[in-house]
C-alpha cells in the first residue's frame, strides 16, 4: 500500500498519445493488458476462464471508479488508469460494496454453469484483498484502483502521463492524499516510489 501527498508531478511527454474515457467495449482489450501484466500460473486455469475472470475484474474496477482513462496511439490502447477522486466534477465515486468484485464474479461464473477450483480460489483471493484494504487502507481523497501499460510500451512515459493526469485532476478536486494498493508480487513499487508515493 502506498500513499502520496499532492504537491506537483511532472509527466514525460515524449509520446504522441491521446487520452479518453474508457468505454464498455474496451473491456476485453483492457482485460488482455491486465492478463499480460498479471498472468495466472501456467496450467492453473484455462485461457477462456482466465480471460473471463479478468474481464469481470476489469469491469468491476471500471464501474467502481469515477476516473477511467485510456492512453491511445491512434486506435491502439497503450494503457489505462482507473481511480476514485472524491469531489471530482465529472462524477461522484461509485459506492463500493464491502464484498468488492465477489458478487459480480459469482454471477459471471453461474452464467457459465459451473465454477472450477480456480474460480473458487479467485473469489477467495478477492475476498482476502478486500479485507486487507478495509483494515489497512488509510482514508484518502483519491485512490488509484488500476494502472496498467501494455508491456510493449513500458518505459516510454505512458504510465507517468496517465498518473500525472489523474493526480492533476485529484489536486484540482482538492485532494490532499492519494492511495494505491500494490501487491508485492505483481506490482512495481519502484514506479510509485519514484513518483513520491511512500509505502505504509
Amino acid at each position: 500500500m502506498l500513499v502520496r501527498g499532492l504537491e506537483s508531478l511532472g509527466t514525460e511527454d515524449g509520446q504522441k498519445v491521446s487520452f479518453r474515457r474508457a468505454r464498455a467495449e474496451d473491456i476485453p482489450i483492457l482485460a488482455g493488458l491486465a492478463r499480460d501484466a498479471w498472468p495466472a500460473q501456467p496450467g492453473l486455469v484455462s485461457v477462456e476462464s482466465e480471460a473471463r475472470g479478468m474481464e469481470v475484474y476489469v469491469a468491476h474496477s471500471m464501474h467502481a471508479s469515477n476516473w477511467t482513462e485510456v492512453a491511445c496511439k491512434q486506435e491502439e490502447i497503450l494503457g489505462f488508469l482507473f481511480g476514485r477522486i472524491d469531489g471530482h466534477l465529472d462524477a461522484p465515486p461509485a459506492r463500493r460494496s464491502v464484498l468488492g468484485e465477489v458478487p459480480q464474479a459469482i454471477r459471471s461464473f453461474l452464467r457459465r454453469g459451473h465454477a472450477t477450483t480456480w474460480h473458487i480460489l479467485m473469489i477467495w483471493s478477492i475476498n482476502l484483498t478486500e479485507l486487507k484494504l478495509m483494515v489497512n487502507m488509510p482514508r484518502s481523497d483519491a485512490s488509484i484502483e488500476m494502472l496498467i501499460v501494455d508491456s510493449r510500451h513500458r518505459g516510454k512515459g505512458i504510465g507517468t502521463a496517465l498518473m500525472g493526469r489523474f493526480l492533476k485532476a485529484a489536486e484540482d478536486a482538492g485532494s490532499a492524499l492519494v492511495t494505491v494498493y500494490s501487491d508485492d508480487r505483481m506490482s512495481d513499487w519502484r514506479f510509485y516510489e519514484a513518483r513520491d508515493f511512500k509505502r505504509i
